[in-house]
């Protein structure tokens, strides 16, 4: 989901994946896999993602978290799947004070 949000958003802006990698002080075909979804963006590379495009910080990371999320759960049964996403957000909403 995050790569793909990336290299849309890097198309729009109609740059290439040598600027990104510069911004983002990697090489180009590691950037090239953070958009195939083969590695994932490091999270310090964020904020500089949301400047560079003028997207909501939060929103962007949201979907990366989601992205780690499903990268996590995507080989388990679907029943599992549902299950631990809903533990885990009851384990958040019981822990919102700590």
């Amino acid at each position: 989901m995050f790569g793909h949000k990336i290299k849309d958003m890097r198309l729009e802006h109609g740059l290439r994946q040598r600027h990104l990698a510069e911004l983002l002080e990697t090489d180009m075909p590691m950037y090239s896999k953070m958009e195939l979804g083969a590695r994932r963006v490091r999270r310090d590379m964020i904020p500089k993602l949301a400047e560079l495009y003028k997207v909501n910080e939060h929103e962007l990371m949201t979907l990366w978290l989601a992205d780690a999320v499903y990268a996590t759960l995507k080989s388990e049964e679907k029943s599992l799947q549902l299950d631990a996403v809903d533990l885990a957000k009851e384990y958040f909403l019981a822990n919102e004070g700590m």
